[in-house]
């Protein structure tokens, strides 16, 4: 009886120890951390300390179509880190974005920088990413305004400084491709000049790269 009893049980080991060989090992569950969506925005941030510089009035059709050109928008600045940046501007004084050049009026017609005033300006900008694909940004600093010749009742061109505000967003739709929408104000421009300077304002624009 009980060599029958040790039969059954060296049986029963042996299937076991057979099944162990062919049944494959459970796959041990992997732990892999997935990035926030600010930590992938972040990481596409240029370096720190890197500078850039760009014309934000360049306008896609300006090259496509003749007799239409776009005032200039230039920024300049210092990335301090992902977040922060010494920025400067300029634009024209009277800006009109993308439009038909009038042949009536020469600085139109060559482009003159400056040539009827401008705005300036130096700030910190600070940005934040809110998802993968949009970002939104806030800067704080000095504006200098000048309007050069006399306006529509005779008075001469004059200074106006004080404080420079921004706020923006910007949404990207695919690699080359982008929505943006920014307010600026150049310190008390508009009180001072009116309709005599438009820098003050919100400008939406579609960015596309070819």
């Amino acid at each position: 009886m009980n060599a029958f009893r040790f039969a059954v049980v060296a049986g029963f080991l042996a299937v076991g120890s057979a099944n162990a060989q062919t049944t494959p090992e459970a796959a041990s569950p992997r732990l892999e951390a997935q990035p926030s969506p600010l930590a992938k925005a972040f990481a596409k941030t240029p370096s720190p300390f890197a500078p850039y510089i760009r014309n934000e009035g360049e306008h896609p059709f300006t090259s496509l179509f003749d007799g239409y050109r776009s005032d200039p928008r230039l920024v300049a600045g210092i990335n301090l880190n992902p977040y922060l940046a010494l920025e400067a501007g300029y634009r024209e004084r009277k800006d009109r974005g993308f439009h038909a050049i009038d042949p009536r009026d020469t600085l139109d017609t060559n482009g003159a920088l400056g040539a009827k005033g401008f705005h300036s300006y130096a700030a910190l900008k600070v940005t934040v990413p809110i998802t993968d694909d949009l970002s939104a940004y806030g800067a704080l600093g000095l504006s200098h305004s000048e309007r050069r010749g006399a306006d529509a009742v005779g008075r001469e061109g004059n200074v106006v400084g004080g404080t420079y505000t921004g706020l923006g967003a910007r949404y990207r739709l695919n690699e080359k491709a982008s929505v943006s929408v920014e307010s600026q104000n150049f310190g008390k421009t508009s009180q001072k000049w009116g309709n005599d300077s438009n820098a003050n304002g919100v400008n939406a624009k579609l960015n596309l790269g070819f």
